[in-house]
């Protein structure tokens, strides 16, 4: 399966992450309870979210070999996994936004790309979805 890669970035962000290491979780495929329709609400939905975060490289060089020292990568599955099954949620903007919210409780992370898709939408489409930039 392709992976979709995130849009242009302004010149601005490209100077802060050209000093960062990335963190990611790709092609992470949930069962979402997601959707404005009644059809949608019956019953959940194959979603499929990709999620880079972006750690500024002087917090993650860890010193001592030591998962301490770093921003885990668990850390990114558990959140898309948390904000996936908490409960019903109308739109796929409003989830992409908690779970950046909840990265950027990590000051070490400056910036995400977060996109989810709606893979059983459309059968003309593989799938369907948002993808946005956030910037702490």
């Amino acid at each position: 399966k392709d992976t979709m890669m995130p849009p242009p970035i302004s010149p601005t962000l490209a100077e802060q992450l050209k000093h960062c290491r990335s963190i990611f979780g790709r092609n992470c495929v949930l069962q979402v309870s997601i959707g404005v329709y009644d059809f949608e609400k019956e019953a959940p939905q194959s979603m499929v979210f990709n999620v880079t975060a972006y750690v500024r490289r002087e917090s993650a060089s860890p010193k001592h070999d030591g998962l301490n020292e770093v921003v885990d990568y668990d850390f990114v599955r558990n959140t898309i996994i948390e904000h996936a099954s908490s409960g019903h949620v109308q739109l796929q903007e409003t989830l992409c936004d908690r779970i950046a919210e909840t990265l950027f409780t990590k000051k070490q992370i400056i910036a995400a790309y977060i996109a989810s898709e709606k893979t059983d939408i459309y059968a003309d489409c593989d799938a369907i979805g948002v993808g946005a930039w956030y910037v702490s």
